[in-house]
């Protein structure tokens, strides 16, 4: 492999890592402040600065890497050349006609719809989470405080 290719796989990488470090951290502080949540009063703060700052130190080594990775590939001008070109798929090429033909006897990759199901499950769960965690109650008075305190309904 050269060392381009090398390095545009390693900053694609740490960037990859440093937005899984930032889902974990969110993650962290939102599990985190749902269990401190139970005995408290629905508007008191469980999620400050502080502790959003303290989070975020642990994969600051690991942004300022890869941003230090991104400026040295722009001022060294490493970059990939295929990347403005269009992509070269066969499938892709042949005329089936109008939009409305193509969506009808075009059949989805095979992945495709394992990802669409996955998707749809993952929304209903996350909803349904939101919902026992409260969330509910939570849009409610905040909706009932809109309307009472600021439009002057009630």
């Amino acid at each position: 492999m050269e060392r381009k290719k090398i390095f545009l796989v390693t900053q694609s990488l740490l960037c990859a890592l440093v937005a899984g470090l930032l889902a974990g951290i969110a993650l962290y502080l939102y599990f985190d402040g749902a269990a401190k949540q139970a005995g408290r009063d629905l508007f008191e703060y469980i999620f400050t600065r502080e502790k959003a700052g303290n989070a975020l130190l642990l994969v600051l080594p690991v942004f300022t890497v890869s941003l230090g990775l991104t400026v040295a590939g722009l001022v060294l001008g490493i970059r990939d050349e295929n990347a403005d070109n269009p992509v070269r798929d066969p499938h892709l090429l042949r005329d089936t006609g109008s939009l409305r033909n193509r969506a009808v006897h075009q059949k989805a990759a095979p992945g495709t719809v394992y990802l669409r199901i996955a998707v749809l499950v993952l929304a209903a769960a996350l909803i349904i989470a939101g919902i026992l965690n409260g969330g509910l109650e939570d849009v409610l008075a905040k909706g009932a405080a809109i309307c009472t305190e600021c439009i002057g309904l009630g």
